[in-house]
């Protein structure tokens, strides 16, 4: 009897071990969860950050290149819903600051639904972006020829057009530019979340 009594209470003891031993493996991986994830919810915000800069700037070359304000209310709208969006994929789906109190099955649940909605997300803005750029850069070439544009006192009108016509340049050089930034950011993001669905995975088997 003495002996079947010190087995239970080794293996109470082997219990409360393992116990413990998967509370400690279940803090650790939330704690990697927060800190992978935290880069996305640093970018995110600043994102929404530039969305009144990306609203000035945009009225800055409507004004200079004479857009129309159908062009100007489009790139406008178009970025705030870009970092709205954004914003509840990536942010308000899974809360960093209560993943703690989540379970971690739900969690890996979360993070594979935020990928799927993050790629549609990317391909629609793509979709919209690309016609909208090509639409202001046929404006502003018309502008341009057609000398409607926007021109300075004191400087002649073919210094101006001159400058207009290598701003145009420049800005579409920077919209590729912008573009390759945005599919490597994009990529980073869908790999983020890939490590930690593999850690989770890992975790579970």
């Amino acid at each position: 009897m003495m002996e079947l009594e010190q087995m239970r209470e080794q293996m109470q003891v082997l219990r409360n071990k393992l116990d413990t031993q998967e509370i400690v493996n279940d803090k650790l991986v939330k704690n990697s969860i927060k800190s992978k994830m935290s880069w996305i919810k640093k970018f995110v915000y600043f994102e929404l950050l530039l969305v009144p800069f990306t609203a000035l700037m945009a009225y800055v070359l409507k004004e200079m290149f004479n857009l129309s304000w159908f062009t100007y209310a489009f790139i406008v709208v178009l970025s705030a819903i870009d970092a709205v969006c954004d914003y509840r994929i990536n942010v308000a789906s899974l809360d960093l600051e209560k993943v703690e109190k989540h379970n971690l099955s739900d969690t890996l649940q979360k993070l594979v639904a935020m990928k799927k909605m993050r790629a549609k997300s990317f391909f629609i803005m793509m979709l919209l972006s690309i016609p909208l750029f090509i639409w202001a850069s046929i404006e502003m070439w018309q502008n341009i020829s057609t000398g409607t544009i926007t021109f300075i006192d004191d400087v002649p009108a073919n210094i101006v057009c001159a400058g207009a016509y290598g701003g145009l340049v420049g800005g579409i050089i920077g919209f590729f530019v912008g573009i390759y930034i945005s599919i490597r950011i994009y990529r980073k993001m869908q790999a983020t979340n890939d490590e930690i669905i593999a850690q989770l995975e890992e975790f579970y088997k």
